[in-house]
Parts: C-alpha cells; structure tokens; sequence
C-alpha cells in the first residue's frame, strides 16, 4: 500500500509539473533552460526572480532623475522657442496693423473731399465744415483757403481693433503643410511644423488727433493732419505662451487742391491709389500731379524733387510710366536702395543732400532718380473730384484734390499698461 502511494505521489507530482508554464521555450535554448529551471523546486528559481525584479527597481532608481532631466530639458526648449515665436509675432503683427489703419482710412478721407467739392459746387450760400460756415464757389468761396478735411476726427470712428487674427507662418515656412504625408515619421514631422506655427492675436487700437497745419500758399498749399495710434497687441502660440506688445503709430494725411481741370473722373482715383506697389519710395511723401509727374518731397514738403527715370536726352519719365518700367519694371526703388539711409547695392549709385538717390548705368543709358527706402513707413497715395468712383465717368472734372496717407511705426515694445 505504501509503494502503492509513493506511485500516486510521484505520478501526481509529474502532473503538477506538466501543468507548469513552459512558455520559455518560446525563446529557444535559453528558454529551455529558463523553463527547466522555473519547474523545478529548488530555491534559485525564486532567487532568480527576486534578482530580476531587484534589478529592474533598481534601473529605475538610477534612470528616473536622467529621464525627468530630459523631459524637462525638452520642455525648456520649446518654451523658449515658443516665447522666441511670440516676440517675431509681436514685431510681425506691426505690419498688419499698420496695412488696416491706411487701408481703412483712405476711402474715408477720399469720400470727404468728394463731399467737399460737392459742396462747394452747391447752390446754397454756405456750407459747413471743421464747425465754421464758408461760402460756397458763386459766392466766392475758394478751397485753397481751406481745409479739405472737414470731419478729420471721424476718419478713426469704429476702428477699436481685431480679435482673432492670424499671421499665416506656415504658408511660408511650408506651403504643402495641408498635405499628408505617406511616410508616418515625415507625417509627425510636418504636423510639428504646422502646430509650432500656430499663432493668433489680438489688438486694441486707440487714436488721437494731434492737429493740422498747412505749409505755402495758394496753388502751393499744402495742408497736413497728424494723428498718433497705439496698439496693445497680446500674441497667443503654441505651448501655451501669451505675449503683450504696444507698437505706436504716425499717420499723416498731405492733401494738396488743384484748381485747374482734373482727371478724376470714374476710376482714375481708385487706379492711383491702389496700383502702386508696398512699400512705396520715400523719406517723405509722395505726390501726383494731375499732368502724370511723381514728386518725392522731404518731410518739410518744401525740397522736392522728381521720382523716376532720366534718359539720355534728359527727359524724366515718372515712376510707372511705360519708359520707367523698360528701365526698372515695377520696382519703385529699381533694384539700387536697400534697408535703411545709405545702404546701396549699385556703385553707380549716389546720394545727394542727404535722401535723394541717383542712379546710372541703366538700359539706353538712362538714371534713376529716387530716394532711400524706409523700412517702418507704409505710403499710399490717392486723389479726388466730384465725379470720382462713379462707373463709366470719363469727363475731366473743374477741379480735385490729390493726398497722400502715411502710416509710419514709430516704436514698439513689450510693457503692456
């Protein structure tokens, strides 16, 4: 009965060993011996065991301060970057503010010279403007004695800001950034590009009317307004980083009335104000007269001088003539200033008192004659007559006014009150 039981044992013992894991063979020959090792009863097994998990904790203890370090070395890094992108979106968001306050203001300031002229063609006896009472033309009203401008505070009504703008990096870091990419890497890679891209922001536009003044007299009047803007600019990228900014902007309104036959009839206005290229030339301000010329004129409106090509007979031909363009195509600087005061790419060029450049070595012998370009300063120019912006109107009007918006930035920062 005894060897009877010791059988039963052993057979019993067989079958808890056969019903042990044996996944280790799954390994090969050291799963093999793995296997044997964990079936059999002796204490190494465990020991083995114990040593395995000891040394895993311990790998941890070890590798656990080196793994927080790099995360959070990581996290540093793009923080900084972050902040990087949010200082060039604060300095890039300039731009587009300055783009708004011109664009806006522009129709505004054409519109009021439209309802000028307007009434001072009128049958009535006066009209009002800037709170006074003028006569009007039949009773010998005369607009070179005035200014055109005759509501210069509504010009910035409802211009308060923005929410919710963007500055589209990412269409020039990466045009294709909307297209997936089959390699799933490469495809991570593009959607980090994009997402450190990212940007928006808002503005608050506050504006002063600082004054008016003219300089000269009669045909040679010219009158001036003066505003000054802020903007408190917060910026919002990626990592969830906030920037505040306040950049500070000149406005400056020349207009200039021209008493003699004006062709500013239908679209001719709207032409001149939007065909040039951005930035237009200039220290100072640019004017068109009604006979085509272009004058550049310095910042006291009194040295002026022509903007354009001279060719070998010495005749100027004005920037966006068809002459100007065979010599310097639509480029109002013709390829010679670049950056700021004196810095030129053309040893045929040369300054002259200061602001003026003078080129040569053109095609046929031609000279360009311009100025330096300002970097901060957004130019645009317009004109006006009573039948300026209706569709089809081809006739020369009696008379009109020509003006000029510059919008310049004076400074930015980062206190943000």
């Amino acid at each position: 009965m005894q060897n009877n039981n010791d059988n039963g044992n052993t057979v019993s013992n067989l079958n808890k060993r056969d019903k042990s894991p044996n996944d280790f063979k799954k390994l090969g020959t050291f799963g093999e011996k793995l296997t044997k090792l964990f079936q059999s009863n002796k204490p190494n097994g465990y020991a083995l065991i114990l040593a395995v998990l000891f040394f895993f904790y311990l790998g941890i203890m070890f590798t656990k301060p080196i793994i927080i370090t790099n995360i959070n070395w990581f996290m540093d890094i793009n923080l900084v970057k972050a902040k990087r992108v949010a200082e060039y979106m604060g300095v890039a968001v300039a731009s587009p503010v300055r783009n708004y306050i011109t664009n806006t203001i522009h129709p505004r300031i054409q519109q009021q010279y439209i309802q000028h002229l307007a009434l001072n063609r009128s049958s009535s006896e006066t009209y009002p403007c800037q709170n006074s009472l003028f006569p009007t033309m039949q009773n010998g009203g005369d607009l070179r004695n005035q200014f055109g401008l005759c509501d210069p505070l509504s010009l910035f009504d409802g211009m308060n800001g923005d929410t919710n703008q963007s500055i589209p990096f990412a269409d020039f870091l990466y045009p294709n950034h909307k297209t997936e990419l089959s390699d799933p890497k490469l495809n991570r890679l593009r959607k980090s590009v994009v997402e450190q891209a990212e940007n928006n922001y808002d503005y608050t536009l506050r504006t002063i009317f600082v004054g008016q003044d003219s300089v000269g007299e009669g045909n040679d009047k010219i009158n001036r307004y003066r505003y000054l803007s802020r903007a408190d600019i917060e910026t919002r990228t990626y990592f969830g980083v906030r920037n505040q900014m306040v950049a500070q902007f000149d406005v400056v309104i020349e207009e200039k009335y021209y008493s003699t036959p004006f062709n500013g009839g239908g679209d001719n206005c709207d032409q001149l104000g939007n065909a040039e290229p951005e930035p237009m030339p200039g220290k100072g301000i640019v004017f068109t007269q009604p006979d085509g010329s272009t004058l550049l004129c310095g910042q006291d409106l009194i040295d002026c001088q022509p903007l354009g090509v001279v060719d070998d007979k010495g005749v100027t031909h004005p920037y966006g003539s068809k002459d100007y363009e065979k010599a310097c195509g639509n480029d109002p600087y013709c390829g010679q200033a670049l950056g700021g005061a004196g810095s030129i790419n053309n040893a045929n060029c040369g300054t002259n008192n200061g602001s003026s450049l003078e080129c040569s070595g053109l095609a046929n012998g031609a000279t360009y004659i311009g100025t330096i370009k300002p970097l901060n300063v957004r130019v645009r120019r317009g004109c006006a007559s009573i039948s300026s912006g209706q569709s089809g109107t081809t006739s020369i009007d009696p008379d009109g006014y020509v003006f000029t918006v510059v919008t310049r930035l004076v400074s930015i920062g980062t206190t943000f009150n």
